[in-house]
């Protein structure tokens, strides 16, 4: 029979990494030096404290832990995460303790090249893995007590999946479940001990009714006892469709009901060096030349001021100023009615910048000033805030991010105008969808996004 788990995968996969960063160092050696550097001891000692360095933040930031399901997204994130730690740590060390000039072309020569090898091998690793698992390796045993739609809905979705390494050995309960086949239902939830006694589990997996508190606590004893894992699915799981998490206070179980990795000071840390990195490279870049170019077009093709400014809701609900470039004509109804198709406010180079995005380019400064984000979900005009707050369900919620340039909706489709109310249901439902699973990676895809539609895939909603 294979083997259940492997306990060598974690040794390995930090011998990777070291591997990995070694020959990093030597390519950017070999690169920047020829081969040759200017103080060997003084590099090779660098070297030596940088890859131990690497070695306790990975163990710190559990990058060697074999995940149970595998979403790619989450580990590629974490491990932008712990690079980005890793650069700052070690480029304090190297450049702040240290007299010697050490070569900072050198430096980030070596960052980025172990950052393409990290990515290129968790990519690998984790094919590998799903691979070993499909095998019939590396998985993991475990008995289901209860039934309802939440856990058949995890039965076909996780557990029968072969990429996820699980065994189900069968399922206890008081009804029998119509959806599943007579191989894995084993009896009523008494009998469950009478398995256990016979046969090894390595977790149950329990959603049974709170009337069976009795039952519950027998059984949690018994896995105690028995050097058995539990993890409960509570009931009231079927009627709340959203994430939420469980803190503790004097060992009293507190829900929170959304789950918000933006409330995690690490993560907006990261979240604001982007935005102003970026912001800042777009100023100095592109905006510097292309500014008094978009400038003089408009002040050439239309009446009034280069820029439009209006009250926009931010985060918390606070309102602010959020700028444009002008691309309609002077009206008295610009914080009243949205722009709409063949909309004649709208100027002809107004229609372009409208097409094209390059209308919102002014919202950098609002990024600067930490007023937006670059990818969150997009303001409205007060107006629009105070009627949908009353029609659509949840709006409100989207609030509880920095509005962004760009968003999840857009790249998606929703966005321009809102001809019916479940357009902006649509769209509150994907800017909740951001706010509850934010990443660094998923802001760079959809920064990415948004430049390719800026300039390949117009989009037609666009005006």
């Amino acid at each position: 029979m294979p083997k259940r788990k492997s306990k060598y995968a974690p040794v390995l996969a930090s011998f990777v990494d070291v591997l990995l960063l070694i020959i990093a160092f030597l390519l950017a050696k070999q690169y920047v030096f020829e081969g040759v550097v200017p103080e060997k001891s003084f590099y090779s000692m660098a070297g030596f404290g940088c890859v131990s360095l690497w070695v306790v933040i990975a163990l710190k930031m559990d990058l060697y832990v074999l995940p149970r399901i595998v979403f790619i997204h989450k580990i590629l994130s974490r491990n932008v995460l712990a690079i980005a730690i890793y650069t700052f740590l070690s480029g304090g060390l190297i450049f702040f303790i240290t007299d010697y000039k050490y070569s900072r072309f050198f430096f980030l020569t070596t960052i980025f090249t172990f950052l393409g090898f990290l990515i290129l091998w968790r990519i690998v690793s984790i094919s590998l893995i799903k691979r070993y698992r499909r095998r019939g390796y590396n998985y993991r045993t475990i008995l289901l007590i209860g039934y309802n739609d939440n856990l058949q809905n995890l039965i076909d979705k996780v557990y029968l999946n072969p990429n996820y390494g699980f065994k189900v050995a069968g399922v206890f309960s008081n009804k029998e479940p119509n959806k599943l086949s007579s191989n894995y239902y084993l009896g009523v939830l008494n009998e469950v001990f009478e398995y256990l006694n016979g046969h090894h589990v390595d977790e149950l997996i329990v959603s049974v009714d709170a009337s069976e508190s009795e039952f519950i606590t027998k059984l949690m004893r018994y896995a105690d006892n028995n050097m058995i894992r539990v993890r409960i699915i509570p009931q009231f799981s079927e009627y709340l469709y959203q994430n939420f998490s469980i803190d503790y206070v004097e060992n009293i179980p507190i829900l929170q009901m959304r789950r918000e990795p933006l409330q995690s000071l690490t993560n907006r840390v990261l979240k604001r060096a982007f935005d102003l990195v970026f912001s800042l490279g777009v100023t100095l870049f592109l905006f510097s030349w292309l500014f008094p170019i978009l400038a003089m077009i408009i002040k050439l093709t239309s009446r009034g001021p280069v820029f439009f400014k209006q009250e926009r809701t931010g985060k918390d609900g606070a309102s602010f100023q959020c700028y444009k470039f002008r691309s309609m004509t002077v009206n008295k109804n610009s914080d009243q009615l949205q722009a709409t198709k063949n909309d004649k406010r709208i100027t002809p180079f107004g229609a372009f910048m409208r097409k094209t995005s390059i209308d919102e380019l002014p919202q950098i400064f609002n990024v600067l000033k930490s007023e937006m984000s670059l990818v969150g979900p997009r303001p409205h005009m007060l107006k629009h805030t105070d009627e949908y707050r009353l029609s659509v369900d949840k709006f409100m919620v989207r609030h509880f991010a920095k509005p962004g340039v760009t968003g999840w909706a857009q790249i998606n489709g929703f966005r321009g105008e809102t001809k019916r109310v479940k357009d902006m249901e649509n769209r509150a439902q994907a800017d909740i969808w951001y706010i509850e699973n934010w990443s660094f990676l998923l802001d760079l895809k959809i920064v990415l996004s948004t430049a390719f539609h800026m300039f390949y895939k117009l989009d037609e909603n666009a005006y």
